[in-house]
């Protein structure tokens, strides 16, 4: 049977053999596993790459090396098992033949990235992968052959990776280690509260190193979820509307039915106006609305508006909400 292939499908072959090829080395690691997996569920060209470089490779008996069970392939013809066999067993040669040499034991590039508070900056780095870090965010950066991994040391980042089933792309988060293929997500840390949120494609959380007292814990997200983790493990993931995680890149803060009280904690995360609640009546009071988070008088002026509020200036940093006179 002739097939035509595409240029993507056939780069989504020439990948799917150096998975093969990894896992026929026996020595792919937990780390390497997981990555499979994921650029397995990425796309559906991946998985029919790998059915039909499967059914080739079992000529040279190696399906059993592979991560999962796989279905016996039904017989081809033997003609093109011949040339496409020895096509296989060329590209195996050259494959090994590169990890035999140095690559991927390079020391890693590292760079150290911040933003002060209220400032919002965009990253593009070696691969062309895109981050844009948030308020009072810090990161690190560390590029090698073989890895792509980015430590969030606090505050909030959106990432744009670009595709290379070679580099996996992992995000450390406190108490959570979050792998990506090609993809986009958010993630807030707070302390060792992390949340996060795929806008695009798929992504790994798992809890870094060991746990005690219990087996840790992996979940995968796909678009319009998220997910909290915390000390305690992973959270339940759960379906979100994606304006709300991601309106802070558009400078904008999107409340809905949001306590006063936790509306002032974020605003607190862009300002240095000290907020003040006057009474318990005023801090069960909820908000809905957007606010520009780059004008934080506007958003008084909102509230004072909205929530018949009093704004009490007490010095140039402090002003305090009161419940306006009848």
């Amino acid at each position: 049977m002739n097939q035509t292939f595409s240029e993507q499908f056939e780069r989504d072959c020439d990948t799917a053999l150096s998975w093969i090829a990894r896992f026929r080395a026996e020595d792919a690691s937990e780390q390497d596993h997981r990555a499979f997996a994921l650029w397995l569920a990425a796309d559906a060209g991946h998985r029919q790459a790998m059915d039909l470089m499967l059914e080739l490779w079992d000529d040279l008996g190696s399906v059993r090396h592979l991560p999962f069970d796989e279905p016996q392939p039904a017989p081809v013809n033997r003609s093109r098992r011949r040339w496409l066999g020895a096509a296989i067993g060329l590209a195996a040669s050259v494959m090994f033949a590169g990890f035999l040499l140095p690559f991927g034991t390079d020391a890693p590039s590292i760079e150290e990235y911040q933003t002060n508070l209220g400032e919002r900056r965009t990253l593009t780095l070696d691969d062309q992968s895109r981050i844009i870090l948030n308020t009072s965010t810090r990161i690190k950066v560390a590029y090698s052959g073989a890895a792509r991994t980015i430590t969030l040391l606090r505050g909030e980042a959106f990432f744009e990776v670009q595709p290379d089933p070679e580099r996996p792309f992992r995000v450390h988060a406190g108490s959570a280690e979050v792998t990506a293929i090609g993809t986009a997500f958010n993630i807030y840390r707070n302390d060792d509260d992390t949340a996060i949120t795929v806008t695009e494609g798929i992504v790994q959380v798992s809890e870094p190193g060991q746990t005690a007292n219990r087996a840790s814990q992996v979940a995968i997200l796909r678009a319009e979820e998220q997910l909290r983790t915390s000390a305690r493990g992973l959270g339940q993931s759960q379906r979100v509307d994606l304006a709300v995680p991601t309106a802070w890149q558009r400078g904008e803060l999107v409340a809905r039915q949001l306590p006063l009280t936790q509306l002032t904690r974020e605003l607190a995360r862009y300002h240095d106006t000290r907020i003040l609640i006057g009474d318990r009546d005023t801090a069960n009071l909820t908000v809905s609305g957007v606010f520009n988070l780059d004008h934080p008088d506007s958003v008084l002026q909102a509230l004072e508006r909205s929530l018949a509020l009093k704004v009490v200036r007490l010095d140039e940093r402090t002003v305090q909400l009161l419940k306006a006179p009848q």
